[in-house]
């Protein structure tokens, strides 16, 4: 906030959060294919720009204009599914669907045919300012040709219902979606060889020739959330066990894959480093696990010097979701998070306690008066509560 950015809101919390953070309500944008009245109605009273993705979406910004009485501030969103993606995806990214037919099944935006009615509708609203359309198909490729190819589509996209609704757009957002040096969830060891300059070059000359010549060119927002968090943040495991058997040696940590839930769902995977002994020689092919029941493998096969209980691994690049995806699996509280920067080191969240892993649980009276804690149990209870 403080350099100028504004956020991509998805929901009241992240709204709460952008809020709190200083940004400018003006220079924020609510996303959400199932976004609901209130929703609608805070991004109205606000002045935020809502990307609209449902049709229920009309009727619920007509009632929170007549309420606020305030204009709102909306874009369109378009399902953009080009044709020539596949091309440009490494191995690891490809479906057995295809990227085009994997983005026309998700769910959302909305095809150019479903868009035109929607245009001239939200055009025609005496108290909506209709800017322009938003895409996002999510990162697929660290190429700049693949990102050269969504932006190609949305300007024809563009371009086509300009031709059939004769509304031009003063606002074209092409979201999230770019591309990091490190990657997780290109699932490999290399380095990213482009630069967010290199996307931003052919993303924006693809946008710019599908639109023809013009006498002004809209604004282009981008969503870049990921790409500004994802280096931003590392998590700090200390080593428990080591295990050596059958050929392996296993080092156990105190993090686990529910602290890093992209691993178990988008096989992402993270650069490690032994944090304490970065200047001894890397001798032992290891595998660093966590201690949940599941197989909880943070990284496989993984080059690591002679480790001792109480050393620390780094798990970098773990600012992409891996905080927020984090879940309390097993009962096992997460960790604090720690800024560190030219002001020093500050907690900005506590360490979890069991207490707050289990704050929300409620045994029914009923069941409690039929199974109380056993009086040792509730002695030792009490002594955790007490830490």
């Amino acid at each position: 906030s403080s350099e100028g950015a504004g956020g991509d809101c998805f929901g009241l919390g992240e709204l709460y959060a952008s809020l709190a953070g200083g940004a400018d309500p003006h220079l924020l944008v609510m996303n959400g294919s199932n976004k609901t009245r209130e929703e609608v109605a805070a991004a109205v009273a606000l002045g935020i720009t809502l990307n609209v993705d449902s049709i229920d979406e009309i009727a619920f910004i007509r009632e929170a204009v007549g309420r606020a009485g305030k204009r709102a501030s909306v874009n369109l969103r378009l399902k953009i599914a080009p044709e020539d993606l596949e091309a440009h995806l490494p191995e690891s990214y490809r479906t057995v669907e295809g990227a085009a037919a994997g983005v026309r099944r998700t769910k959302w935006g909305f095809t150019s045919a479903t868009a035109a009615p929607l245009i001239t509708a939200l055009a025609s609203m005496p108290d909506v300012d209709l800017r322009g359309y938003s895409t996002h198909i999510g990162h697929q490729s660290p190429q700049p040709a693949a990102f050269a190819a969504v932006a190609r589509a949305f300007g024809a996209a563009v371009h086509a219902l300009e031709q059939a609704t004769g509304f031009t757009p003063e606002v074209l957002d092409l979201g999230g979606g770019w591309a990091q040096m490190r990657e997780p969830s290109a699932r490999q060891f290399a380095l990213n060889d482009f630069t967010i300059e290199a996307y931003a070059e052919a993303a924006t000359t693809a946008l710019r020739g599908e639109l023809g010549a013009r006498a002004a060119l809209p604004e282009v927002w981008i969503e870049p959330g990921r790409y500004i968090t994802s280096n931003a943040q590392i998590l700090l495991a200390a080593i428990g066990a080591i295990k050596r058997d059958a050929g392996f040696t296993w080092l156990h940590v105190d993090a686990s894959t529910n602290d890093l839930q992209r691993i178990e769902t988008g096989r992402h995977w993270y650069h490690l480093l032994p944090a304490t002994r970065m200047s001894v020689p890397f001798t032992e092919t290891t595998e660093i696990v966590g201690g949940t029941c599941f197989k909880s493998v943070i990284g496989t096969g993984r080059r690591m010097p002679a480790l001792q209980r109480g050393d620390l691994i780094a798990v970098l690049d773990t600012g992409m979701y891996a905080e927020v995806f984090s879940n309390q699996f097993n009962g096992m509280p997460r960790p604090a998070t720690v800024l560190v920067g030219s002001a020093g080191v500050e907690v900005i969240r506590r360490r979890e306690t069991i207490d707050d892993v289990f704050a929300t649980q409620i045994v029914p009276p009923r069941l409690a008066q039929l199974s109380p804690p056993h009086a040792s149990g509730a002695a030792f209870l009490a002594s955790m509560r007490n830490g």
